[in-house]
């Protein structure tokens, strides 16, 4: 199927749109609910002000990335790097350093 150049608002359902391409494509003030991307790639994306809850993205990579203003609560955290560290050792200096 083939959807270029609508203004119209979609609301797709219980459906495989697996292997799917969007490009070039406006999907603000878009809901997200119960869906599986796992494996999907996204670039030059702009999530900015995105409010995303319990979701899985273990083992996601993210590269290149404006984390700027970002706040993580109630994450697990377990094997998280940020440029090659473990946030774990970083949380352990940080509480290290204040006491």
């Amino acid at each position: 199927m083939d959807v270029k150049n609508e203004r119209d608002k979609l609301k797709v359902e219980s459906s495989v749109v697996s292997n799917s391409s969007f490009d070039d494509v406006n999907l603000s003030n878009t809901t997200f609910h119960n869906v599986n991307m796992s494996v999907a790639k996204i670039t030059r994306a702009n999530l900015t002000n995105a409010d995303i809850s319990d979701a899985n993205m273990s083992n996601a990579r993210f590269d290149n990335v404006n984390l700027s203003n970002v706040s993580i609560t109630n994450a697990q955290l377990a094997g998280m790097k940020i440029n090659g560290i473990l946030v774990s050792d970083m949380l352990k200096a940080y509480a290290a350093s204040q006491a």
